[in-house]
């Protein structure tokens, strides 16, 4: 491995490069432009491996072994440390996955010694809208406009609107919030606004955290439709690669849980409601006491109800200024083991086609009254007034949003923010549609598969491999600076 004594053209390369010394080892010094060449660390440090930009280096990628003669590089976390004691070794700090090969880092050299320090990663030119909370885009589907969860562009469609869908896309039309702007849809992505206004990180398994500030669309900021509204999306979301979610949704005033299949739902609204669905069974022990008080109505309905007090104290039903009726479609049975007693400080009326004792006719018990519930979809009657269902669930009183878009790779051009309500597949309003977008159509990957770092090096998979665009020739993606577009060596691509 020997330096050729020539630098190739790339942007931001400096012309100079400084060479300490420390003995008789030749050692960098300074700040470098660098290409991730290999992650795996056989010493378990996560160390990487990087080739210096502009330092043309004769050696090949082709083998593990040549890739570790390029420079090693220490990764800094930003928080961390060690507590000592004589027996044991406190150890905390973060830990995040290493940038994938091809990856444009920015590495430091101190000049004392021969490993380099991580400064940072250089995000892509054009391609940072997944990060970090996979926000909805235009998604490639046969014959319909539709949105969803999206992956970003590859390195030579800078003009694209349409992307390919996110794995994440076919959990939110199982979990049923496919066309949620507020359980499902997110815009929460770092071409939304300019400056963007939200933090958060995402693994390339599509675990994400976000904290949003919320939409804003005013002088200070540059944004791709000039009609948006302002403080849309403010919340902090918390969602798994399968869908799994704990939402703070500040602008539509919920606390929002829900499971990867969405079989079971909690949300606490604004207005003090608490809504709960399983499509399995709810259960609950106290030891102790369990108290509930209803100031309105308790409502209660089920195939099947049991009660059964196992104490002295018994059963104990009463009423302070109402009546209690009792209906029964078949036969009515009352048994004691004991007496049995039956005491009015008015008349009792007994009415029967074979009694001894007959008098005026007795009343009849009052049913209980069907509630119509018009926004479900599967219970549309029942005693109780509010009965939860699968997602989409029409019960929610919050209203849909647009989902705001995000900023082509052509920092000139503008889109408009995605209006559910104009969808071709969406019908309705609110999140009462039963028509769930189809996002298994034309999908491009197993739903296990997540596109990128799990299938191997980052930029050898479907969605960024080998694509010729106009005059381009056809070229092998991890030789394209994912920054630029370009490729990293000089000369006809």
């Amino acid at each position: 491995m020997r330096y050729t004594g020539k630098d190739t053209e790339s942007t931001g390369v400096p012309t100079r490069y400084f060479e300490g010394s420390n003995g008789a080892l030749r050692t960098l010094s300074g700040v470098y432009l660098g290409k991730v060449v290999d992650i795996k660390d056989d010493t378990y440090q996560s160390h990487i491996y990087v080739e210096l930009v502009g330092h043309q280096v004769l050696s090949n990628k082709d083998s593990d072994q040549a890739r570790k003669e390029y420079h090693k590089v220490r990764r800094v976390m930003s928080f961390g440390g060690a507590i000592q004691t004589t027996d044991y070794s406190n150890n905390y700090g973060m830990m995040a996955h290493p940038p994938t090969p091809g990856t444009e880092v920015l590495v430091a050299f101190t000049g004392r010694e021969q490993e380099g320090y991580l400064l940072g990663v250089l995000p892509d030119s054009g391609r940072n809208a997944q990060i970090p909370g996979i926000p909805a885009g235009e998604l490639k589907q046969e014959g319909e406009t539709t949105i969803g969860p999206a992956t970003d562009l590859d390195v030579f469609s800078k003009d694209a609107v349409e992307k390919f869908r996110h794995p994440q896309a076919n959990q939110l039309a199982k979990q049923g919030l496919g066309y949620d702007s507020i359980r499902g849809l997110t815009s929460s992505g770092g071409r939304r606004e300019s400056p963007i206004n939200l933090f958060g990180f995402n693994t390339p398994g599509g675990h994400s955290f976000v904290m949003d500030d919320g939409t804003r669309n005013d002088k200070h900021v540059i944004v791709p439709d000039k009609d948006r509204a302002q403080g849309d999306n403010n919340c902090m979301r918390w969602r798994s690669k399968n869908g799994a979610q704990i939402l703070f949704h500040d602008t539509a005033g919920i606390v929002y849980i829900i499971n990867q299949s969405g079989t079971a739902w909690v949300q606490l609204s604004d207005n003090g409601d608490i809504d709960v669905f399983g499509e399995g069974k709810i259960s609950m022990h106290s030891e102790d006491d369990f108290n509930l008080h209803v100031g309105g109505c308790f409502n209660l309905e089920a195939e099947c109800i049991n009660i059964k007090a196992t104490g002295s104290d018994g059963v104990k039903l009463e009423t302070t200024t109402g009546g209690i009726d009792v209906h029964s479609n078949k036969d009515l049975k009352l048994t004691s083991d004991k007496n049995g007693h039956i005491k009015t400080d008015g008349f009792i009326r007994l009415t029967s086609k074979l009694i001894d004792l007959n008098g005026p006719e007795a009343s009849t018990a009052t049913k209980t009254t069907p509630n119509n519930l018009t926004t479900n979809l599967t219970i549309k009657k029942s005693t109780a007034s509010r009965v939860p269902e699968h997602e989409p669930w029409g019960g929610h009183a919050e209203e849909q949003v647009k989902v705001a878009s995000q900023a082509p790779g052509k920092l000139t051009s503008n889109s408009k923010d995605y209006d559910l309500e104009k969808l071709q597949s969406n019908v309705g309003s609110g999140s009462s549609s039963n028509q769930l977008p189809n996002y298994q159509q034309g999908f491009q990957t197993a739903p296990n598969q997540t596109p990128g770092y799990q299938q191997g090096v980052a930029y050898d998979n479907m969605y960024a491999q080998n694509i010729g665009v106009g005059s381009v020739q056809k070229t092998d993606t991890k030789d394209v600076n994912p920054r630029t577009g370009l490729g990293w060596k000089k000369g006809p691509r």
